[in-house]
């Protein structure tokens, strides 16, 4: 789910091709293809609703999109993004 988070960004908001969303994120064309159409990880509305991954996901999109952050070290962002998210998610009311 993070990572259609993070494709949909880098498309939509950064309007980077899918082409280069592939190489940036290290995966097909085909799945940057199926994140966009909602074909794969398609239910990520809870994960929107928790603030604190919505702008860590907005940072890591933006970070990529500007070259700040290189394919060897987007797996600790997630990482991070995840973390958060478990926490969040356990201790929401």
């Amino acid at each position: 789910m993070i990572k259609r988070e993070i494709v949909l960004k880098l498309h939509d908001e950064h309007e980077l091709k899918q082409i280069e969303i592939a190489k940036r994120l290290d995966i097909t064309r085909g799945s940057v293809t199926q994140y966009v159409q909602g074909i794969r990880a398609t239910n990520s509305d809870e994960l929107r609703k928790i603030k604190n991954v919505d702008s860590s996901i907005n940072n890591l999109a933006r970070d990529i999109a500007n070259g700040k952050v290189d394919v060897d070290g987007i797996p600790t962002r997630f990482c991070e993004i995840c973390k958060v998210a478990q926490k969040e998610y356990i201790f929401k009311d």
